[in-house]
């Protein structure tokens, strides 16, 4: 089990610091070439095409890598697999572009109070469909646990796409950068797109047919993705308002600016844990579906371990060095030195409930997911935001993130437990039966 998540870990993780790096070096980048008040907007901007992208896929990712690694070895179910949810994901696809491309000017106006918007967001909106085909083509990858096909590309996409947007802010500031970060999503998924054609060509995947794919597993798909997608119809949108409200409340773009940093430092501390939950989920998947009921906790209890101890060193580095960090972004972003300390609050507990969240999706519990970890997170995270930003500004969008993190933890703990008793009571009830069909089959001969 060190070896597996040695091996998958490693690529994947190639594949996650890739596309995260280009994300933060880009920024790093536009952050020097406009000012703090500038990457604020172009903050604002991406973020909104990156959550519209989010909730439209409707957990595609994750429903592509469970039912893949799932039905790796069936090639029809796989088949069937794949193709339902490229469908899906060409829907998807066309309906964000739609959507943002068409409300650009009502978000601007009306919700972010800043009209100069509406061009950048209309511009942006080309990006979703790239950023939703990568989502699917990451959750494909992973499920044929072809890392290091994940990691080739995702490296290759990452050189261009930081190219392409810092060459556009350098150009033509703002509405330059933005054209970039549209052009860099999109090559991002035609070059993953074009290495997972390569990794299924020698698998078979043959045209696709409604009829051939069984109820059995049609029911299996929906039964996840559906609760799964509308977690994102809760979380999403949370993440979206939260630098909205601080938006409207302060109308402060270079307080947005700071907290998208601070946001940006934050998913460098969780990273890891997604990196090892990601690349073990295939694996807890395997041994749940094969009754395995051990060889699952094991899994699950070195994600964790691992985990926890990334988060909490990488954590006291923030915390200590706080202010020199921010003084790399530029000198104005030391002001939120304090802030930076508080959310690695968050990213610890956020980094813990992610492993743990492997048990829960092993055991299918996502509609029990929404009701007790993400709506007690959501509520409590915009209401602290929503009440006391007028007041504190960045200090409040961040106490809303911190006390989120930590009433999610605690939710996830308590049904990352429920699961673990149920995975056991299946793997208890079908353990006899195994002996049993061998001996038929002994018989018979």
């Amino acid at each position: 089990m060190i070896k597996t998540l040695l091996r998958h870990s490693y690529w994947n993780a190639v594949a996650t610091f890739s596309h995260q790096a280009s994300t933060f070096v880009s920024n790093f980048l536009v952050i020097k070439l406009l000012d703090r008040a500038t990457y604020g907007k172009y903050a604002l901007v991406i973020l909104t095409a990156f959550y519209a992208a989010s909730i439209l896929q409707f957990a595609i990712g994750s429903t592509a890598s469970k039912f893949v690694a799932r039905y790796v070895n069936d090639p029809m179910r796989l088949r069937s697999t794949i193709w339902s949810c490229a469908a899906f994901t060409l829907a998807s696809s066309c309906l964000g572009l739609g959507l943002l491309a068409l409300t650009s000017g009502i978000l601007a106006r009306g919700v972010f109070v800043e009209p100069s918007l509406a061009q950048p967001l209309a511009i942006a909106s080309l990006a979703v469909p790239g950023l939703i085909a990568m989502i699917f083509l990451i959750g494909l990858l992973q499920g044929l646990h072809d890392f290091r096909s994940l990691a080739v590309s995702s490296v290759a996409s990452s050189v261009f796409f930081v190219a392409i947007v810092t060459g556009g802010a350098w150009a033509a500031g703002l509405t330059g950068a933005i054209w970039g970060f549209a052009a860099g999503s999109t090559l991002r998924g035609l070059i993953m797109g074009a290495v997972t054609l390569t990794v299924l060509k020698g698998r078979r995947i043959r045209r696709f047919s409604w009829r051939s794919l069984r109820h059995r597993v049609r029911h299996e798909i929906f039964r996840f993705q559906i609760p799964a997608g509308l977690a994102g119809f809760v979380t999403v949108p949370t993440l979206w308002l939260i630098p909205t409200i601080l938006t409207r409340n302060t109308q402060n773009f270079a307080d947005v600016a700071s907290y998208s940093v601070l946001i940006m430092l934050k998913t460098l501390i969780v990273l890891p844990a997604s990196v090892i939950s990601i690349a073990l989920q295939p694996s807890a998947e395997k041994a749940c579906a094969s009754h395995q009921f051990y060889q699952a906790m094991r899994v699950f209890r070195i994600s964790s371990i691992t985990a926890f101890a990334f988060a909490v060193t990488a954590a006291f580095f923030f915390v200590v060095f706080a202010k020199e960090v921010l003084g790399v972004f530029g000198k104005s972003f030391t002001a939120a030195s304090s802030e930076l300390q508080l959310v690695m609050i968050a990213a610890i507990a956020e980094s813990l409930a992610t492993t743990l969240y492997m048990r829960i999706q092993a055991a299918s519990r996502m509609w029990s997911s929404i009701f007790v970890t993400l709506l007690p997170r959501d509520v409590t995270m915009l209401v602290i935001v929503a009440a006391f930003t007028t007041k504190y500004g960045l200090q409040a969008a961040i106490a809303g993130h911190v006390a989120g993190a930590i009433v999610n933890l605690a939710g996830v703990y308590w049904l990352s437990a429920k699961s673990i008793g149920s995975l056991r009571s299946q793997s208890a009830q079908m353990a006899p039966s195994i002996p049993s069909a061998l001996g038929e089959r002994t018989a018979t001969r």
